[in-house]
């Protein structure tokens, strides 16, 4: 398990040698992992983490999942071009109504210390506060690559975004955490909390950082607010479908961030994407719930590739290897982009039998993709280069 804990989907970790001593030592460790409620959605990019946690808690460690609703209330900074907006207190407590619920999915509750970081930093006098503060300067903050490309572009930082490292670290201070877990984003945020511990005098955490899963837009990180994310609560057939829209040189990154091995036998892009779809529906929904998704993807995709008559299907060719649904709509119909976009609104478009409502969603022309409009339009799209 500990070198399942050191290698397994791990970006970097602050200090390896540190950390596995820690591990062999036999000692339970406290390990910490935040999250702040600023959606009420989880997704495979998050259960990518609690996936490190539960590694942990089969080790027999004490694990802490923090709830950051405090946090919350100021808005992490980390990989934002601007100020991100402030979460009311009711916001907060909507997002949090099914954070454990869904963390369930991946972690064992009753292994679990669930807390939240209001219980400790609500309560917090100035002049404790103060005490922290002097502990961070302010070159440390600024020199983040987010900050600085802020301020070169003359964009505002609000002082409680520069805050926002210093209280997670306090986080780590109040559990006295052995280690960290985060995202490979949260590097800067998870290292202020171990420059605080070093400073207050205690144990310094190791810190863990995960892989980043891309998205299904296939550029950027897995993000609610980019639309680009699987939920863990999606039923079956829609996470299914999601897991098929992946870009085919994503899907060795989606098997290891849910420790699939696909079998060597498996080499056509597609059947490989499959597999792991299938694995991971599996994981979250169970395996008939899997079965049941992957046959209803089958099917759907060959009614429209195989049992509805050719003539049917228009083949539409296009010089770009990549064009936005909305595009794309228009030249097989030929109707205008408010036309277009209007049947995009209305849900009658689909890609590959999955509905596709994001009129900006980049349709990959070189997959070929089965492109449906209404009932009765089918449409086959193949990149002829330009």
């Amino acid at each position: 398990m500990i070198e399942k804990i050191l290698k397994s989907n791990v970006q970097e970790i602050i200090n390896a040698e540190e950390l596995e001593q820690k591990l062999r030592s036999g000692k339970p460790l406290n390990i910490k992992l935040g999250v702040d409620p600023t959606s009420p959605d989880l997704h495979l990019g998050h259960a990518v983490v609690l996936r490190k946690l539960a590694q942990f808690q089969e080790a027999g460690h004490q694990t802490f999942l923090i709830i950051g609703d405090f946090t919350a209330s100021i808005g992490d900074p980390a990989g934002a071009n601007k100020t991100r907006p402030v979460l009311t207190s009711e916001e907060i407590r909507h997002n949090m109504q099914t954070y454990v619920e869904q963390a369930a999915k991946v972690i064992d509750l009753e292994k679990t210390h669930i807390v939240y970081n209001s219980q400790w930093l609500k309560t917090m006098g100035l002049s404790e506060f103060f005490k922290y503060t002097m502990n961070v300067t302010l070159q440390q903050v600024i020199e983040r690559e987010d900050f600085a490309k802020r301020i070169s572009e003359n964009q505002p930082i609000g002082l409680h975004e520069v805050m926002y490292s210093l209280v997670q670290g306090i986080d780590s201070v109040h559990l006295k955490a052995d280690v960290e877990i985060g995202g490979w984003d949260q590097r800067l945020n998870l290292l202020t909390g171990r420059e605080l511990q070093r400073k207050l005098g205690y144990p310094e955490q190791s810190l863990v950082l995960v892989k980043p899963l891309i998205g299904t837009d296939g550029v950027k990180k897995m993000s609610k607010s980019l639309n680009n994310y699987i939920g863990l609560y999606e039923v079956p057939n829609q996470m299914f479908g999601k897991l098929m829209r992946i870009k085919d040189e994503l899907t060795d990154a989606y098997a290891e961030s849910h420790e699939i091995i696909i079998p060597s036998e498996i080499t056509h892009p597609k059947e490989r994407k499959m597999f792991v779809a299938k694995k991971i529906v599996e994981i979250y929904h169970g395996t008939e719930s899997a079965k049941t998704a992957e046959a209803s993807f089958t099917n759907t995709f060959s009614s429209i590739g195989g049992s509805v008559a050719t003539d049917l299907i228009r083949e539409v060719t296009f010089p770009e290897r990549s064009v936005p649904l909305i595009q794309a709509v228009t030249r097989c119909t030929t109707t205008s982009s408010s036309e277009a976009r209007r049947l995009i609104d209305q849900g009658a478009i689909k890609l590959n039998s999955e509905v596709v409502d994001d009129y900006l969603h980049e349709v990959e022309i070189i997959d070929s993709p089965q492109l449906q409009v209404g009932k009765h339009r089918f449409f086959k799209l193949v990149y002829k280069g330009e």
